[in-house]
């Protein structure tokens, strides 16, 4: 069964009386053409092992069935589940979870040796997927995401794209390196979102960029500096590092970073840095 086929989709929805969740972020690729592009973006061989969130009613998960070793969908909608069974009977290397993804051990869900995570992800818990994708040490060596074509921008996000660049382009940064493979029209998905979307690949970091420093008071150091992007980093670091103007002023100096900077004007290397500089402690 083509499920990527618009018609076919159609007609698969009526006979089971289902339509797409908003509310869970539901919207189904119908296009074959971005189908295959995020495929190619995997680099998938016979020996991946793939995790894929929100398969819906399995257009990609086929597409990856038919290239890799397993693929472990994680599905929260009860309704898609059982869909699943009729649209994926054929491929005996899919194993179908009804789970939260963002409530339970989700990479410890999938197979074993878990090389890959492939993924149209619901648009309203993006960041936190892509959270617990990239912060647990058993990531796979490749990520490739559908999302936002906003978000996309800024994971890809540097200092020199300071209107975009945030907590999340850091993050991201932080663990892996960040490629925008192409644009997805609106009109690549049924129901169709009113945003364009993007497919980002990530190669992920052997250790994380800010390795030996431990990786919880960085990300915390980053995250708060955001909280007040508007002001300097002098004054940033005040409010939440809890350092008054003239020990923000040396521990900047002393990082390479000048005191009026703020904090989407830093490079990846600036905040490792400024958090040795501050004293976040090693693992």
């Amino acid at each position: 069964m083509n499920v990527a086929d618009p018609r076919a989709l159609r007609e698969l929805l009526r006979r089971h009386d289902i339509r797409a969740a908003t509310s869970l972020g539901q919207r189904f690729l119908v296009d074959r053409a971005v189908l295959s592009a995020i495929v190619d973006a995997a680099d998938l061989s016979a020996d991946d092992d793939v995790l894929e969130v929100g398969p819906g009613p399995g257009v990609l998960t086929a597409a990856l069935a038919t290239r890799v070793r397993s693929v472990t969908a994680v599905e929260v909608d009860p309704r898609m589940v059982a869909l699943l069974e009729e649209t994926l009977a054929e491929y005996k290397n899919v194993r179908v979870v009804q789970a939260d993804a963002l409530k339970v051990d989700l990479l410890g869900l999938a197979a074993p040796r878990l090389t890959r995570i492939v993924a149209n992800l619901p648009y309203q818990i993006t960041t936190p997927l892509l959270e617990r994708f990239l912060a647990d040490a058993r990531r796979p060596s490749l990520v490739v995401v559908l999302v936002q074509q906003e978000v996309a921008r800024r994971i890809a996000a540097t200092p020199r794209d300071a209107r975009e660049r945030g907590y999340l382009s850091v993050f991201v940064q932080s663990f892996a390196e960040p490629r925008i493979v192409r644009r997805v029209p609106a009109r690549a998905f049924r129901p169709a979102p009113r945003v364009d979307s993007a497919i980002v690949a990530l190669r992920t970091r052997p250790q994380p960029a800010f390795a030996p420093l431990a990786q919880e008071p960085f990300l915390r150091l980053v995250s708060d500096a955001f909280r007040h992007r508007r002001k300097q980093l002098r004054s940033a670091l005040g409010h939440e590092a809890g350092l008054d103007r003239e020990r923000a002023t040396d521990v900047l100096h002393r990082s390479g970073i000048a005191p009026e900077r703020r904090p989407e004007t830093l490079s990846l290397e600036e905040w490792v840095a400024l958090a040795r500089a501050i004293g976040v402690p090693e693992q």
